[in-house]
């Protein structure tokens, strides 16, 4: 699905090379689980798993996690999409809005790009009635990526034993 700067695509196999890097830079991973990068081994194998999840929610739910990559240059610049969490509210699931771009395309207002590209998607294209995400209280960049579409912060919760700020956004808002 193109946007105006970028390509949102299925993930490739060979792809895992270039997640598995973002996935152990410290700056790249400092808000996410468990807020450092991961060893390189440790990266390899969540990029090659992520990927095949991903690509497996887009077969069996319709929608799922793209590969972000640059319209310009075709590079993979990150993930960004839908994410269906067994665990939340309380064990009762739902479906998850998450993005994580490379640290040289922050601040370009990217993540809202891919992000808005994907709240629309859940709602147009599927028959999903809300979305929530989280972000570390400190993640003031991200928290700015939900405000802009919409999302409502709702407090710190636990979700995977860590402190997170939810945020809810429904179909009709």
């Amino acid at each position: 699905m193109p946007t105006e700067r970028l390509m949102l695509r299925g993930f490739r196999p060979e792809d895992w090379r270039v997640l598995a890097r973002f996935y152990s830079d410290d700056s790249v991973m400092r808000h996410m689980l468990p807020g450092r990068g991961l060893t390189p081994k440790d990266a390899e194998q969540r990029a090659k798993s992520n990927i095949h999840n991903f690509n497996e929610s887009w077969r069996e739910r319709g929608y799922g996690v793209w590969a972000v990559a640059s319209r310009e240059s075709g590079h993979l610049i990150g993930q960004c999409g839908l994410r269906f969490v067994p665990e939340a509210y309380d064990g009762k699931g739902a479906v998850e809005l998450l993005y994580l771009l490379n640290k040289t395309h922050w601040g370009k207002g990217l993540a809202s790009e891919a992000a808005n590209a994907a709240v629309r998607h859940a709602f147009n294209a599927t028959a999903l009635p809300a979305l929530f995400a989280v972000t570390s209280p400190q993640n003031a960049g991200s928290r700015n990526v939900l405000r802009k579409l919409g999302f409502q912060e709702q407090g710190m919760r636990v979700l995977w034993e860590r402190d997170v700020l939810w945020h809810d956004l429904a179909k009709q808002d």
